[in-house]
C-alpha cells in the first residue's frame, strides 16, 4: 500500500535512503541554534540531489513515513510588530507559532529568534492543547519581553496560517540537517476564503558551520541562498496581508503562489485553530 499523501514526494524517490527515527535524530542534532540557508528549486531537481545525498545522509521515517505534514499557525499584533521588525531588517527579531506535527498530533508553541550575528536560535514548549497558548505564551512570554520589550505586552492575534509536506535528511558526520518542504500553502488565520499556494520547493540546510555538502551540490547547479525567505513573511504578501513595500516581494514572486480552493487547508489547519 503506498504511504504517499497529497503534496508529498512520492516515497520511491526515497527509497535509497537509510533510515533515522525521530529519537535518535533530536538526541544528534537538535539544532536549537543554528545557522541557515534557503533555497529554492523546481521539484524536478529533486531526483538528482536524492541521488547524492542518500550516500551521506539518513532520513526521517515516522510509522513507516519519510514525508510528514506541517501546520503553524503564526501569532502577531495587528499592526504586524514581528512582520515589520523583519521586513525592516532590524538585528533582533522574532516569531511566535503554534506548530503542529501531522503525523503525530504532537503541538508545540515556539518562539524564533534572529540573533545580530544571524544565527537562529529556537525554543519550544509542548502543548496538549494547541488551541489555549494562554496568558503567557506557553511560558514564553519572559523571552518575549527580554526581545521586545513593553512590546510584549502587546496583544499577539492569530495572524497566518501555513502547512506543508517535510522531508527531514541528516548527515551525522557534519551534524547538518536538510528540510525539504513541498505543497506550501498559505492561509488566512481568520478569513478562511484567503489561500495561496506554490508548487516551488525549499531546502534549508541547517547547521552550526556555514557551508555542507547540500550547499555545495546546490551552489554548483547554479543556486544561491535566499536570505529573505521567511514562509511568515512571503505569506502574508501572498493572502495580501502586507501590501505595501516587502524586502520579501522578489522571494513572494520567486514562489508564483497561485490561489488555491481553500477547504483542503481548511482541513489541514483544522489541528491549529484558535
Amino acid at each position: 500500500m503506498s504511504t504517499d499523501r497529497p503534496g508529498a514526494v512520492p516515497a520511491s524517490r526515497l527509497a535509497g535512503f537509510a533510515a533515522i527515527g525521530l529519537a535518535e535524530l533530536n538526541g544528534q542534532a537538535a539544532l536549537l541554534k543554528r545557522l541557515e540557508r534557503k533555497y529554492v528549486l523546481d521539484p524536478a531537481a529533486l531526483d538528482g540531489l536524492f541521488d547524492v545525498l542518500r550516500f551521506s545522509h539518513t532520513v526521517l521515517e515516522i510509522d513507516g513515513l519519510r514525508s510528514h505534514g506541517y501546520q503553524s499557525r503564526y501569532y502577531d499584533t495587528p499592526d504586524l510588530l514581528c512582520f515589520r521588525a523583519h521586513n525592516q531588517g532590524r538585528a533582533n527579531r522574532f516569531k511566535l507559532r503554534i506548530r503542529r506535527y501531522e503525523d503525530s498530533g504532537l503541538a508545540f508553541c515556539e518562539l524564533k529568534e534572529k540573533t545580530r550575528v544571524a544565527a537562529t536560535a529556537k525554543s519550544r514548549v509542548p502543548l496538549s492543547d494547541p488551541s489555549d497558548l494562554g496568558d503567557d505564551f506557553g511560558g514564553l512570554l519572559g523571552r518575549i519581553r527580554q526581545i521586545a520589550g513593553a512590546a510584549a505586552d502587546r496583544c499577539f492575534l492569530p495572524t497566518l496560517d501555513v502547512s506543508y509536506r517535510r522531508i527531514t535528511l541528516f548527515d551525522a558526520r557534519d551534524q547538518t540537517r536538510v528540510t525539504i518542504d513541498t505543497g506550501l500553502s498559505f492561509g488566512h488565520a481568520t478569513e478562511p476564503g484567503v489561500h495561496q499556494s506554490t508548487g516551488s520547493v525549499i531546502v534549508e540546510v541547517k547547521s552550526a558551520r556555514p557551508m555542507s555538502l547540500t550547499d555545495r551540490l546546490l551552489r554548483d547547479a547554479g543556486l544561491r541562498p535566499q536570505t529573505q525567505m521567511s514562509k511568515y513573511c512571503i505569506g502574508l504578501l501572498a493572502c495580501g496581508l502586507w501590501t505595501g513595500a516587502s524586502r520579501f516581494g522578489a522571494n513572494h514572486r520567486r514562489l508564483d503562489c497561485q490561489p488555491v480552493a481553500p477547504a483542503a487547508l481548511l482541513v489541514a489547519a483544522a489541528g491549529v485553530a484558535a
